[in-house]
């Protein structure tokens, strides 16, 4: 069998008594705590990240054909810049405004290459039961600045700690460990960079954007943890960066590469403040930035290329195997007419207004969940008003199907101690050039994110 059924896993969760199962429940939330899972609210409350007690278990073969999923849909991804140079149809749909243009073209300098990423692939996908193969979706991608990387290997560590008898009593015999670790992933990826780049990898500024002082908190974790690998890691915003004879400098240390938390739009906000990013610029044209600029093309609107039937010609027949049956009908919100779902030509304004309970709007390039409207859960009138400000508004949006959010059920802490509760849940795969992790999360909200007070879902493999 090429997965873990979903009964093998609940059964010595159920077996667990009342006493047990809330000594377990803390026991995961003093760790989180103790190893940095938390989260800052817009009031600047810190809130430690709710771990589930109840783990996923992946087996290899479904590590491996995931890992095939990641690396097909991030090669899709890097040939739209090759798109968007062609087609002007494909620069409506994937827009730079000119001041982010002209920072893109940094990546036409000869030593701009390589196209180092570190990115997700959030999915419906769940892994318990024999449709794992077929019954999921993509939902959106997502190559800069993103998070988890280090949420996800504590999760799956608090985990190991806190339950890993029970899974050895449920699984006897077998080896069970964490999924591939991002934190590893990031390791890698900046060791190849360097590698092709012919310098040695002893300095990484993480660089973010301080003007944001709430959300998730992970860089000052991942630079202790390369710190412990043997790289010097140094939190930054990149308007501290420098240059000393040529050199691009962090508080004043020599820096080989550049991990990023921040947009291109953010970079572009910074000039128009009046602040020089000389160094940053540098580091571009020699291709020390990862994320490179070339995956701002991660825009939720790549989607529409991949799922119209008018670009398929452009990929390769895996890949558009792939966007027939694991990804959203998605459109660009504007005033055209588009193919539908079925490949109908429709008017895409009407399209949406008729079908609001199978669709959602989204921004086109917002994350955290924020701005997201599913159809079924508001009123036609509240609908119509979203839609006007998507096609009206400053900001882009898309406009997608709904996906089937799959659920499963949990021990979790509430005011009276302890009750097993159904949760929506969904994945996220890490994706480097060279490997793939994942992390889960889990919500009582029909959108799932960790900014919107939903936890993390530790993802174990079994060998």
């Amino acid at each position: 069998m090429d997965y873990i059924p979903r009964s093998i896993l609940d059964a010595p969760f159920r077996r667990l008594g009342r006493r047990a199962l809330l000594d377990r429940l803390h026991a995961m939330r003093a760790l989180a705590d103790v190893r940095g899972v938390r989260y800052l609210d817009d009031a600047g409350r810190v809130r430690t990240i709710d771990i589930a007690l109840k783990p996923w278990v992946l087996t290899s073969a479904q590590l491996l054909c995931f890992h095939h999923l990641a690396r097909q849909l991030s090669e899709a991804l890097l040939r739209l810049s090759q798109l968007y140079a062609r087609f002007p149809a494909v620069r409506d749909i994937i827009h730079f405004e000119p001041e982010r243009e002209a920072w893109m073209r940094l990546c036409d300098h000869p030593r701009s290459r390589p196209l180092a990423v570190i990115g997700r692939l959030d999915s419906t996908a769940v892994y318990d039961h024999a449709r794992w193969r077929t019954g999921f979706r993509m939902l959106e991608p997502n190559a800069v600045g993103v998070g988890g990387v280090h949420y996800a290997p504590a999760a799956c560590s608090i985990a190991m700690d806190v339950v890993g008898d029970l899974l050895l009593r449920a699984l006897p015999g077998r080896v069970i460990t964490a999924t591939p670790d991002p934190r590893q992933l990031l390791l890698d990826e900046l060791r190849a960079v360097a590698r092709r780049l012919g310098r040695p990898l002893r300095a990484v500024a993480l660089i973010e954007n301080t003007d944001f002082t709430t959300g998730t908190d992970e860089f000052r974790e991942l630079a202790r943890d390369l710190i412990q690998r043997g790289v010097h890691a140094v939190v930054v915003d990149p308007r501290e960066l420098s240059l000393a004879r040529g050199r691009v400098t962090a508080r004043g240390r020599d820096v080989d590469l550049l991990y990023r938390d921040s947009e291109l739009a953010e970079f572009v906000e910074m000039e128009r403040r009046g602040r020089r990013l000389a160094a940053l610029r540098q580091a571009i044209r020699e291709g020390r930035l990862i994320s490179g600029l070339t995956w701002e093309f991660d825009q939720k609107s790549a989607w529409e290329i991949f799922t119209d039937a008018a670009y398929a010609r452009y990929f390769t027949a895996p890949q558009r195997r792939l966007f027939r049956e694991h990804l959203l009908w998605t459109r660009l919100v504007r005033e055209a007419v588009v193919s539908d779902p079925a490949g109908r030509r429709v008017d895409l304004p009407a399209f949406i207004r008729r079908n609001r309970a199978r669709l959602v709007l989204k921004p086109n390039t917002l994350f955290g969940g924020e701005g997201v409207v599913i159809g079924r859960t508001v009123s036609q009138r509240v609908w119509e008003r979203e839609l006007h400000r998507a096609l009206r508004g400053p900001r882009r949006c898309v406009v997608q199907q709904v996906a089937p959010i799959p659920t499963d059920t949990f021990p979790l802490l509430t005011d009276g101690g302890v009750r097993w509760q159904e949760r929506s849940v969904v994945s996220g795969f890490f994706f480097s050039s060279s490997g793939v992790g994942l992390v889960g999360r889990f919500s009582g909200l029909p959108v799932v994110n960790v900014s919107r007070g939903g936890g993390l879902l530790p993802a174990l493999w079994v060998h």
